[in-house]
């Protein structure tokens, strides 16, 4: 049993790796950490037999106890190569701030603003961005985040038309 756990883990941690979608990064943390707790429960009686399971991939602290309060406001605002998204926070400190851009998904969270957590994210962007380019400024009273357009042109809203809500609020 402890062997397919181990296997199960491995698995998990590399789908969590590749997975895009907020709700789904948050099962698999949420699963990932079930089945650290089962594999640290069967190997307290037998630690010295069960082989601990090597990850390839960088270890993401789980998010499962993580609470994120929703976002008091945000605007954004566009010109042909960039879009540009403000956040209404004060008192971010920049180490405190986790971010992920992909080239159709942007996930931004914010640790420890006033002993609360904040996200914004976006899991099916308009259209496609260049991650390698995408910043977060920290000003005094916002927070600006640049996602940079892979294509110049105008997005009528930040998500795909499909998408009817904006992620910038709780994923519990």
């Amino acid at each position: 049993m402890a062997e397919e756990l181990s296997l199960d883990l491995e698995e998990l941690r590399h789908l969590h790796s590749i997975a895009k979608r907020p709700r789904t990064l948050s099962i698999l943390s949420n699963e990932i950490c079930n089945l650290e707790k089962l594999s640290s429960e069967a190997s307290s009686g037998k630690a010295s037999q069960i082989p601990a399971p090597i990850s390839t991939a960088t270890r993401v602290p789980s998010e499962a106890a993580i609470h994120y309060s929703p976002l008091a406001s945000f605007s954004w605002d566009q010109d042909n190569d960039k879009v540009k998204i403000y956040v209404s926070l004060e008192g971010v400190d920049e180490s405190k701030i986790q971010s992920e851009f992909k080239p159709t998904s942007f996930d931004v969270k914010f640790h420890d603003i006033l002993g609360k957590n904040y996200r914004c994210a976006i899991p099916k962007l308009h259209n496609e961005i260049v991650p390698e380019k995408c910043k977060i400024l920290v000003k005094p009273t916002r927070v600006v985040i640049t996602l940079v357009k892979a294509s110049k042109g105008n997005w009528m809203d930040l998500h795909l038309k499909e998408d009817k809500v904006l992620y910038c609020n709780s994923f519990d």
